[in-house]
């Protein structure tokens, strides 16, 4: 809620208020007080003197907001509405937004997180204000603008893990009507995972040979320039840029999986998959659950760029507020790691996007102070992803071999000579394609005032798109000499010519399920999206609201699979009620809300025939509460938290679970679970936030001490529950210490996160069925601790 003290110093006692936040969520500015939605936001101040640095952060202090980074890419849930990133390419389901500009890639979200003025959390579907892929809800990020008169500021962080972070901007007018801001940020760290390689013939007396993995050497850099076109217009240009070359991405082991949930596992039909890739890990050392040393046979790297240009024209016309927003961004994450977590060569994951997005945005709005107001707009979106997911298993040899038996015996193939050589050549998967999108909407949102305290809210958001692509889903041996040419393997055209083609009719993949193909498209998807709501406003410091609203998640095509038809949007309505209220001379807030959403046609992963597919399945409703509060106790202390209670699970839907022994009497692989009464990932049923802070002044300054704690109760990684992908309930700490002289000129402040040094998983992923079937993930931060110096002139 950001709940800050107002007052110019610790000494300006008198004047103590809870300030407030103004935000853009409804796209206007309003105070988050007079909004009648659930929002959180956090200003400069705010996070600054939370030592907020990243979007993971920000989930520490908000309710229903579960944030982690999985592999480079921010994943986000609200409410347990969420997309679990597991390959390169997929949607969200909770829309973000750097100053406007849609990113359509999770690999985005993260280095867009700099210099920023605030940060909004809309929570609850925003398919009228915000359109697709906000089922979740909403973040907005907004950056600092350049100042009225030359300003700079200047940090260095220096901290455990030997980190170094380096800050300045430089802002103002540089002539008559045109205002800048130059802003630059460089951080080094050292890795918070140390990475065993294998000891080959090193006497016993030697160490191992490591390197550092979860780094930090990154560079980040925006421009933003003001021009005064008239004096009611004003166009905004935004350059950015992000460079990283580091190992910042790893997998940290959880758990064997199913061996943990069914006795003898390895024993069944599912499960003995699984022995190749167990004969070669278990022949050296392997890496503990939850351990930060862990073992590699291969090295790990992460060369990742972002850039963008965003263009911005705001014009007071008459009465009216034109603004138009253009955008282009660049993503390009490219890394390699391993998740087999061994140290004796058995697989390595290469993964990397190359995306480019393209948009156009425009409103009118009437005045705001009418009776009857209004804000109409539309926009256009199209992007372009190529998209590789490159795994390779040395392993794969035995299953081909079996697997080339098996379609001789059942007359699929003639009969020849069956003999694959062992070799550490063997084989690359390739789950490889291409996605393109056209999008476009329109909306409108409206405001009339029944009487002096009751407004009838209502808007519609009219949203059309076209998405095409091409899947290369195929399995190849390594090149023999260095810069050669993959050999692929499966499909092989000889046998199976249909199954690679550049046409979408007759297309049919190998028995294997490996496919190189255009996908059966394009597809169009559309979706009407309302929302109406009543506001009672009987004082100035009490709201009362109610809303009912639908949100739609984006259909499309599971990109890197033999899935070649799409899957259709996700649908929700939701339903919610709230109260904002400030007492005691505003020194007194609590928001509270109640909501019930009802989910339908989630896009969940299945199976058919052991070949993973996106499917739309079943229902789910969620349901909950959120309180947030701040307080002032005296003039120096105040106290602030949220709790959110939540009920979110699946009321029907049956989904293949691959990997539960199926009966005998049926293929392997086929069990068939039903959902109803299953708890929606991430999805905590509890969720706490508590922070206390003292302003004062001592030692010839001003001293601000916080420290805040979150604890959220246990969740689930997957749809089907399982114990072996789930994290306990736990709790995170962080504290900070900041003196200010009386001169201003400068602040130096000690700080640390998570302080009781919790070891808890943020994100699990099944590694898959033939890669061992286990559950790897990343872990939250460890304790960290570090000084900061900062100046503002």
């Amino acid at each position: 809620m950001a709940q800050e003290v107002a007052g110019s110093s610790a000494e300006d006692t008198e004047s103590r208020t809870l300030s407030t936040v103004t935000v853009t969520a409804t796209r206007r500015e309003q105070s988050i007080q007079d909004t009648g939605a659930s929002v959180s936001a956090l200003d400069s101040d705010a996070m600054r003197i939370r030592s907020v640095e990243s979007v993971e952060d920000i989930a520490d202090l908000v309710p229903g907001l579960q944030v982690s980074s999985y592999q480079g890419d921010t994943s986000i849930f609200i409410r347990g509405i969420g997309t679990p990133v597991i390959v390169a390419g997929a949607d969200s389901s909770t829309a973000t937004y750097l100053d406007g500009v849609y990113l359509s890639r999770a690999a985005a979200i993260g280095p867009g997180f700099f210099d920023v003025e605030r940060v909004e959390v809309l929570r609850g579907p925003q398919g009228t204000l915000y359109g697709r892929n906000a089922t979740g809800g909403a973040v907005n990020i907004i950056t600092k603008r350049p100042t009225d008169e030359f300003s700079g500021e200047a940090r260095l962080i220096v901290g455990n893990y030997d980190r170094t972070q380096v800050f300045a901007a430089l802002s103002g007018p540089v002539t008559e009507g045109v205002r800048v801001r130059l802003a630059v940020q460089k951080e080094d760290r050292s890795g918070y995972t140390t990475v065993h390689l294998p000891r080959g013939a090193l006497p016993p007396s030697q160490p191992d040979r490591t390197f550092d993995a979860e780094d930090k050497h990154d560079i980040v850099a925006r421009a933003k320039v003001e021009f005064d076109l008239t004096p009611s217009a004003m166009f905004t240009l935004t350059g950015d840029y992000y460079e990283a070359d580091d190992r910042a991405n790893v997998f940290h082991f959880a758990s064997l999986g199913y061996q943990e949930e069914v006795p003898n596992w390895l024993g069944t039909r599912e499960g003995s998959q699984t022995l190749p890739y167990f004969g070669i890990k278990n022949s050296g050392r392997i890496s503990a659950v939850a351990s930060r040393d862990i073992y590699s046979a291969v090295d790990y790297f992460n060369k990742t760029s972002v850039w963008g240009l965003t263009g911005r024209l705001d014009w007071a016309v008459g009465d009216y507020d034109l603004q138009v927003i253009t955008g282009y961004k660049d993503t390009d994450p490219d890394f390699q790691n391993s998740f087999d977590l061994g140290d004796t060569f058995n697989t390595y994951i290469h993964r990397s996007e190359d995306h480019q997005q393209w948009n156009a945005d425009f409103q009118i709005s009437s005045p705001s102070e009418k009776r009857f107001s209004w804000i109409a707009g539309g926009g256009y979106f199209s992007e372009e992803n190529d998209v590789q997911n490159n795994i390779f298993g040395d392993f794969w040899e035995p299953i081909l071999i079996q697997g080339l038996l098996d379609l001789q015996a059942a007359n699929v193939l003639p009969a020849f000579p069956v003999d694959i050589p062992e070799s550490t050549l063997c084989c690359e998967l390739h789950l490889n394609g291409s996605q393109e999108t056209e999008a476009f909407n329109i909306f409108v949102d409206t405001s009339f005032d029944l009487t002096d305290t009751l407004t009838l809210k209502a808007g519609l958001r009219y949203s059309e798109e076209e998405r095409d692509g091409f899947q290369n889903f195929d399995l190849a041996f390594l090149p023999a000499v260095p810069g050669g040419d993959l050999v692929r393997f499966a499909p092989e055209v000889m046998f199976f010519p249909n199954a690679v083609s550049d046409q979408r009719d007759g297309v049919q993949p190998d028995p294997f399920g490996f496919v190189v193909a255009p996908v059966e498209g394009p597809a169009t998807f559309d979706a009407t999206t309302p929302k109406i709501a009543l506001e009672w406003a009987p004082t100035d410091d009490l709201l009362v609201y109610a809303s009912a609203q639908r949100g739609f998640k984006s259909g499309g095509y599971n990109i890197g699979s033999n899935q070649r038809t799409p899957y259709e949007p996700e649908e929700i309505w939701a339903y919610e009620g709230g109260v904002k209220a400030g007492l005691l001379e505003d020194r007194l807030r609590f928001n509270a809300s109640a909501f019930v959403y009802d989910y339908t046609n989630l896009q969940a992963q299945d199976s058919i025939a052991n070949q993973p597919i996106i499917r739309n399945v079943g229902k789910a409703e969620v349901k909950g509460a959120e309180l947030e509060f701040a307080a002032l106790l005296s003039d120096v202390f105040q106290i602030d938290g949220a709790v959110t209670y939540l009920d979110a699970t699946f009321t029907e839907g049956e989904l293949t679970e691959p990997l539960r022994p199926a009966p005998l009497s049926e293929p392997p692989g086929s069990t068939v679970r039903n959902l109803d009464g299953l708890r929606l990932p991430r999805a905590p049923e509890w969720k706490a936030s508590f922070g206390g802070q003292a302003d004062f002044s001592a030692f010839r300054g001003d001293v601000t001490l916080r420290a805040d704690y979150t604890w959220q109760d246990e969740i689930y990684f997957t749809v089907f529950n399982i114990k072996a992908a789930s994290q306990d309930s736990y709790g995170v700490a962080r504290a900070r210490a900041a003196y200010t002289p009386a001169n201003g000129r400068y602040t130096v402040a000690l700080f640390g996160e998570n302080l009781f040094d919790e070891t808890y998983f943020t994100n699990q992923i099944l590694t898959g069925t033939t890669y061992g079937a286990e559950f790897v993930g990343t872990l939250g931060a460890p304790r960290t601790f570090g000084i900061e110096l900062s100046t503002q002139f």
